[in-house]
């Protein structure tokens, strides 16, 4: 989940069988149910990868929100900057569904 603020907030799940997107804006809600994506476990793998903060990462901006789940388990430590920019490139080409999220950059 990637959020700002109240203005707009973006979920995908992805499982092994379908994938699953949802944006709302202030002015409209787009949702959908995909098919799995290729590879899932490696790309399970770089999603995880690319959310886990490096040395040096900025912190959030109070305004911006991040949220992993793996298995249903909220994945910690939080986002940073850097981990949005990472997941962003891992999560946005799987699919032209997630190309929206470039928009959170």
């Amino acid at each position: 989940m990637v959020r700002v603020s109240d203005d707009a907030r973006a979920d995908i799940a992805l499982t092994p069988d379908r994938s699953y997107y949802r944006i709302a804006t202030d002015d409209s809600i787009e949702d959908g149910e995909l098919h799995a994506v290729k590879d899932f476990e490696n790309a399970a793998r770089a999603v995880v990868e690319a959310y886990t903060p490096l040395p040096g990462d900025a912190a959030l901006g109070a305004e911006m929100r991040v949220q992993l789940f793996v298995n249903n388990r909220l994945q910690t430590p939080p986002a940073t900057e850097g981990s949005l920019q990472r997941l962003i490139a891992a999560v946005a080409p799987l699919m032209p569904e997630f190309e929206f999220l470039y928009g959170f950059k």
